[in-house]
């Protein structure tokens, strides 16, 4: 029986559920390979939803480069949404807008912001944004069914795998020390 006002591992998991995901975990879902994730800017009312795809070697398609492919999609925008925005490179934090985007618009101000929070997770935060994945793992695409992947981001198999590189691992126990994988 648990005391009133306690919770146990599996209520944490439903209480994170109705939240969103830790500004921290950003970076990992970001360059996980295939993340959809929609920020919120609750100051100002807005969101756009993103969508991150890995870049692979030509010769080689099992081979994953450290390139991302960027489509944006912003509130308001009933004439295109879902839009190519650019390519952010994750070795060197580059940013290429697309052929056609304006550089003062607001899919390269968009754009132009995510690579700066992927790079610092903590200005989500000074800026009021939180996030939210699709339900898919980001890392393979694949939708989640677990109730335990859901908060996290990633299936059971893709986590394991993330789990060996000891950065990784480190923020996600900070993040979910509860968790049992």
């Amino acid at each position: 029986m648990i005391a009133s006002g306690e919770t146990s591992g599996l209520d944490r998991i439903f209480i994170c559920m109705k939240h969103t995901v830790s500004p921290f975990l950003l970076p990992d879902l970001f360059f996980a390979g295939r993340a959809v994730l929609t920020f919120n800017n609750d100051t100002k009312g807005t969101h756009m939803t993103v969508k991150v795809k890995q870049v692979r070697d030509r010769q080689d398609r099992k081979k994953k480069l450290p390139i991302f492919f960027v489509s944006i999609s912003l509130l308001g925008d009933k004439e295109q949404g879902m839009v190519f925005a650019g390519t952010i490179f994750q070795e060197s934090g580059h940013v290429k807008l697309g052929r056609n985007v304006d550089p003062t618009s607001r899919l390269a101000r968009a754009l132009a912001f995510l690579a700066q929070a992927v790079k610092d997770p903590s200005i989500l935060r000074a800026n009021n944004v939180s996030f939210q994945h699709e339900g898919r793992c980001c890392s393979c695409g694949m939708a989640l069914t677990h109730p335990s992947s859901i908060p996290v981001g990633f299936g059971p198999d893709c986590l394991k795998s993330k789990m060996k590189d000891p950065d990784f691992a480190n923020m996600f126990r900070l993040t979910f020390p509860d968790f049992k994988y």
